[in-house]
């Protein structure tokens, strides 16, 4: 028996090893499918046998091949040796082989993330020559009703014409759906304004009682659904179909219109431009900004900052680094270097004597230098270095400036998110962390279905569309952090969907009544590579995801949207959703009683609901050049409008120097205040 047992060890991994690392591939025939649809799964072969991959050893064994099905997170598969192939040759399999069916999915099942795993045998032998874990992945998602078409009646309007629509829904389930809701409107998003009042648009019901019985279409119209707005100059206008149940509290669908333009009475220019071009109109192409972007002080030739480094800890030491070079075709002889720091607008008030009697040859190598200067310990502020290159005689040879920003820093960093793209009101803290090795992680609550999908596939989003739109969000976030600095492993997402927070607080505490999400169809977060795998869309469930982070990392400093934050309601609910967490970790003590939470700036305060929490406005000082990657962040979230933004881009003096927060004083004091009735 000693001896049987390597044997058969050694002739299993020598067949192994005849096979190609990967052997295989699975792709579905889609990457979303409606409870009741059938997944198809195709096999691709990565190295099929060719001159330049010859056929070896066991490849040219026999081989049945099957599937597993599982619920991602869970370990036990929901199905098991699924059929694949049986008794095949991969030297000699098709490289291109067709799609099988291998899963009806049942109305019953749950929604969320699927992911499949491969299996290689022995032709009829129970001996597994490979696994492939997760070889592919597909998501379930339960959809309703479907609108299937908005037409309207012409292209071109004149303020105060008549809007004519037809439209098409189909009832996507096996049961009837009753008292249907149909409104037409200028486009809105209802989780957005959450009235059409305060979203200033007029609401047609062109529906209030509708029936569609199973697998059945509804097409019914109106000729006068809307008038063309009044315009100042020619626009570009959207409108809006929301089909809502008879209560009007859930969505069952929203779809938006083809694009209109609407002109004044005998005005047609200047012609506008949609979203997803750079300039709005041509009068806003800009050809000169961009040259003055940094201010002359700044951009000497003779005088080149490293300006990786710019935000600084109160009290601390700052280290300015910098490059001399003798730009000009004159030699400089005994020349002095001098650094001095200031306030911004103010005198200097503590200089450095950083070289002095140096020599520099024109156009020679850059001499790289360094000063340091101990920071004010007193709060921060905005500051500038300052460094002089002058001559015996004291002749000015050269001057430019780094700004500096200065502030109390933490220990640690943890920010959550509504939507990817938020975080752009942390920038300045982001980068401050980055550059002082802080350490630092966000969370995004939702993943973004919802906020331009359609513009972006230029057509309304089904559950596929936007889980492919939340995944392409995710990356641009990725993105736009990582030019901040943040790697990508401290970046996280819930995998929430977009608009849903509320429905989630309100109304779907339990796991096991989770919110079926409009855009996403889904009631479990069905995205890869989210903190949770298959996140019930409830309330306790995003609580303890929650939880969770804040446990692993301790973080000092906790920052979240304004709770009563209007506007938004996945920006309110984030708010509450982490004031929970923290509630409830405070009152099982893993958390310091010192932690901080701040959140945003309030933008409108006459719009502000009441809150009874007492704040401290505060003020985080930025340096001019961190602002600027910040500007240059943003430009990542293309499908957020950042072509646009890029098209209005802000000088170096335009940029703002701080970022406003505030620390909220009692929150531990106020639990269950925002709880419902």
């Amino acid at each position: 028996m000693s001896g049987v047992l390597p044997l058969a060890i050694a002739l299993l991994l020598s067949s192994v090893r005849a096979w190609p690392q990967a052997p295989a591939q699975a792709v579905t025939d889609n990457i979303s499918y409606n409870v009741g649809e059938t997944v198809r799964l195709r096999v691709v072969f990565s190295h099929p046998a060719s001159a330049e991959h010859p056929p070896s050893g066991d490849v040219e064994t026999p081989v049945d091949l099957t599937a597993a099905i599982r619920y991602a997170g869970e370990s036990e598969p929901l199905l098991r040796d699924l059929p694949l192939a049986s008794s095949f040759v991969a030297s000699k399999a098709d490289h291109s082989a067709g799609y099988r069916e291998v899963w009806q999915i049942p109305y019953a099942a749950k929604t969320g993330r699927y992911e499949v795993d491969l299996t290689a045998r022995r032709a009829k032998s129970p001996q597994v020559i490979w696994n492939l874990p997760r070889a592919a992945a597909f998501t379930v998602h339960r959809k309703l009703l479907k609108i299937d078409r908005i037409e309207l009646d012409k292209t071109f309007y004149t303020s105060g014409d008549p809007i004519g629509c037809r439209i098409a829904l189909t009832n996507l389930s096996d049961q009837p759906l009753r008292g249907l809701r149909v409104e037409f409107s200028e486009r809105y998003w209802p989780w957005i304004a959450q009235s059409s009042a305060r979203a200033g648009v007029d609401v047609v019901t062109l529906q209030e009682a509708l029936v569609v019985q199973p697998r059945a279409t509804a097409e019914f119209g109106s000729a006068r659904a809307a008038l063309a707005k009044a315009v100042k100059q020619p626009a570009v206008q959207q409108y809006a179909v929301v089909v809502w149940d008879q209560a009007r509290q859930n969505v069952y669908d929203i779809a938006f219109s083809p694009l209109v333009f609407i002109h004044l009475p005998g005005a047609d220019s200047p012609q506008p431009y949609p979203l997803q071009y750079v300039y709005p109109e041509l009068g806003a192409v800009d050809t000169s900004s961009y040259r003055q972007f940094v201010r002359p002080e700044f951009n000497s030739a003779a005088i080149q900052f490293d300006r990786s480094h710019t935000m600084f800890a109160s009290g601390s030491e700052a280290s300015v680094k910098f490059s001399l070079v003798n730009p000009t075709d004159e030699p400089w002889r005994g020349v002095t270097v001098g650094a001095s720091l200031h306030s911004l607008g103010s005198a200097g008030f503590a200089n450095n004597l950083v070289a002095e009697k140096i020599d520099l040859a024109p156009r020679a190598s850059p001499l790289e230098q360094e000063t340091k200067f101990i920071l004010p310990s007193d709060g921060g502020g905005n500051f500038r270095v300052v460094v002089e290159v002058r001559s015996p005689s004291g002749q000015l040879l050269a001057s430019s400036s780094l700004e500096l920003g200065v502030n109390p820093l933490p220990k640690s960093i943890l920010i959550f998110c509504a939507h990817e793209d938020d975080e752009m009101a942390h920038a300045g803290i982001i980068r401050a962390a980055v550059e002082n090795h802080v350490p630092l992680h966000v969370v995004y609550f939702t993943s973004g279905d919802a906020g331009s999908c359609d513009r972006y596939y230029q057509h309304s989003c089904g559950p596929a569309e936007a889980l492919n739109f939340g995944a392409l969000r995710m990356e641009e976030a990725r993105a736009a952090l990582g030019h901040l600095g943040v790697p990508r492993e401290n970046v996280h997402f819930l995998g929430l969907p977009d608009g849903g927070s509320g429905e989630i607080w309100y109304n779907h505490l339990e796991p096991s009544d989770p919110y079926l999400s409009v855009l996403l169809a889904s009631d479990h977060a069905p995205y890869a590579g989210l903190l949770r795998p298959n996140l019930p869309y409830a309330r306790k469930s995003v609580v303890e995801a929650i939880k969770e982070v804040i446990r692993k990392l301790q973080p000092e400093v906790v920052y979240t949207a304004h709770p009563p934050n209007p506007g938004h309601i996945d920006h309110i609910m984030t708010g509450y959703l982490v004031v929970q967490a923290l509630h409830e970790l405070r009152r099982e003590g893993v958390i310091s009683p010192r932690l901080e939470l701040r959140v945003d700036r309030v933008y409108d305060p006459q719009a502000q609901p009441p809150t009874p929490y007492h704040y401290a406005q505060k003020v985080l000082h930025v340096s001019g050049e961190v602002m600027a990657r910040a500007q240059e962040a943003g430009w990542f979230y293309q499908s957020q409008g950042g072509n646009r933004a890029e098209g209005n881009l802000q000088t170096f003096n335009q940029l703002p120097r701080t970022q406003a927060y505030r620390l909220i004083l009692d929150w531990k004091e106020h639990e269950g205040w925002n709880e419902k009735d």
